[in-house]
Parts: C-alpha cells; sequence; structure tokens
C-alpha cells in the first residue's frame, strides 16, 4: 500500500514570514503537537515546528527561528512501510508528504497506519514496549514538569502517587493547553549623538524612546496533580496489541501506561512503538 491511500489531506499549516503567537494560536486551535511550515504564498515546505520547539525557544518571536529546517519527509508514491520506519526510527508523530514537485500534499502519523489496521497479528507488547519511561511525582510543579518534557523529549510522563502507583498522566498537549502567552512592552532608552553632534540642540541630547512587544510562553505554578488526566487508559503486558491500537483511536491518545496488577507502572507505549509491528 503507498502513501497516498493512507496519508491525511485536512492540512494544518503555518506560514514564514510569521510569528510564534501565529504557530501558538494554529497548534492550538487544531489540538496538533507540529505542522509543517510552508513559504508563504506556496506549497513548498521550508521546515516543520512542534509544540515543543516553541516550548524551548519561548524567548524567541519569529517561526523561521524556531522551526527545525532539517526535516523528514516523504514522497506520496512511496510504500507504507517506508513511512512507518522514518516515524520510528525518528521518533515523529508526523511526517509531510510531497509530490514530485516538491509541494505539500498531505500529512501521514503513526494514527493513519494504525487505522488501517496494518498490524502482524503475532505481535505483542513484550516485543516492543519500553521500560525507559520518566516518571514524576504527583506534586510536582508543571514548569519543572515542562522542564522534564524538554530535557528528554517525551511527549507523556506517567504521575505517581505517595504509594509509587500510577495516578494519572501528563502529555505536551496537556500543557500547552494550559500555557499562556505573557505579552509586555519594554522601553529601551537610546541617547543619540554627542555633544559635538551637529543634531543637538543647546547642548542636550535627543532620547528616543523604543517600544517594543516581547513574548514568552508561561505556565502556572501549580503542581501537576492538579491538572493531570486521571481517568488513565492503561493496558498491561498481555492486552492483545490490537486491543491497544483501537484503545489509542477511540480515545485520541497517542500514549497508554503498561501497569501490573498492583497499578505499578511497568512501561509506556506509544503509536509510534506500534510501528514496530508493521514489519
Amino acid at each position: 500500500m503507498i502513501i497516498e491511500d493512507v496519508m491525511s489531506t485536512d492540512l494544518i499549516v503555518g506560514y514564514v514570514p510569521g510569528s510564534i503567537k501565529d504557530a501558538l494560536d494554529i497548534l492550538a486551535k487544531n489540538n496538533v503537537s507540529g505542522m509543517p511550515i510552508l513559504k508563504k504564498d506556496t506549497k513548498n515546505v521550508v521546515g516543520v515546528i512542534t509544540r515543543t520547539d516553541i516550548f524551548k525557544n519561548s524567548d524567541e518571536d519569529q517561526i523561521a527561528l524556531v522551526m527545525n529546517e532539517d526535516f523528514h519527509y516523504i514522497k506520496k508514491d512511496q510504500d507504507i512501510i517506508d513511512a512507518a520506519k522514518l516515524l520510528l526510527e525518528n521518533r515523529i508523530h508526523g511526517l509531510p508528504v510531497i509530490n514530485n514537485k516538491k509541494n505539500l500534499v498531505g500529512i501521514i502519523s503513526p494514527k493513519d497506519i494504525i487505522k488501517k489496521m496494518l498490524l502482524k497479528n503475532n505481535c505483542t507488547i513484550n516485543d516492543f514496549f519500553s521500560n525507559l519511561v520518566v516518571p514524576i511525582y504527583e506534586n510536582t510543579p508543571i514548569n519543572i514538569v515542562m522542564e522534564i518534557i524538554n530535557i528528554t523529549n517525551e511527549n507523556a510522563l506517567p504521575i505517581l502517587n505517595d504509594k509509587l502507583q500510577l495516578t494519572g498522566i501528563i502529555s505536551d498537549g496537556d500543557l500547552f493547553k494550559l500555557s499562556t502567552i505573557q505579552e509586555g512592552i519594554e522601553r529601551s532608552d537610546l541617547g543619540l549623538g554627542s555633544d559635538e553632534d551637529q543634531w543637538t540642540w543647546e547642548g542636550i541630547r535627543d532620547t528616543v524612546r523604543l517600544y517594543y512587544s516581547t513574548t514568552q510562553v508561561t505556565l502556572p505554578f501549580v503542581p501537576v496533580k492538579e491538572v493531570m488526566i486521571r481517568n488513565v487508559k492503561k493496558v498491561s503486558k498481555n492486552t492483545p496489541v490490537s486491543d491497544v491500537a483501537n484503545m489509542m483511536i477511540k480515545n485520541d491518545i497517542s500514549h497508554i501506561p503498561i501497569v501490573n496488577a498492583d497499578d505499578r507502572l511497568v512501561g509506556m507505549v506509544s503509536d509510534i512503538d506500534l510501528m514496530s509491528c508493521m514489519f
């Protein structure tokens, strides 16, 4: 099966030149983790930007300074296996799909592939789940949680209580929805000329007050337990892969914790991990 048969053509994109505020608005409005960036008035992809890119570069205000120009893409006539390998090897949630003219024609994600249920029937969670997870304590402030996500490049973190039991989960998307854009005005007093400058009048320097807007992404200072997802979808190591895939599609989630009989965390499985069952 080729990419064109599976990809989504419901395109969500940003443009350069453009501001980070523009990107934030588009990502938040459409509840997506990232998007291709096109050169304005064209269909040429010049980069990709994600929520994590924005959080990691919260002092920048232009998309061109934050987007990834060295991005992965795929052509619409390639095999779906090629897309699964790229998604898995690079741990990414979406690939721009281009045509022979290098114009954007679609997006393909792990969920697009999962929806087709092109998974091997003999594949089990034990074959690919990861126990290299980053659990956090429920009283951790969410700005610290965001920093952990930035450092580890994890998209979702399981949350544990005092009894070491899984009590919730938080994703970069959840934090993104909570984030605010704090805008202000900063002033810079620039003294122009010197005492000998011909533009001075009666020895008094003119001062130009240059005002410019500043934008920064901020998070409220609250413990993660106040904002985490409590109704966590979870599975055991014995859950059939088809059930995991269906759970992800039905609940529109990309990560599911794996627990034992005592509700103790064993690992995590993501839609990207399920790409392993393609080959």
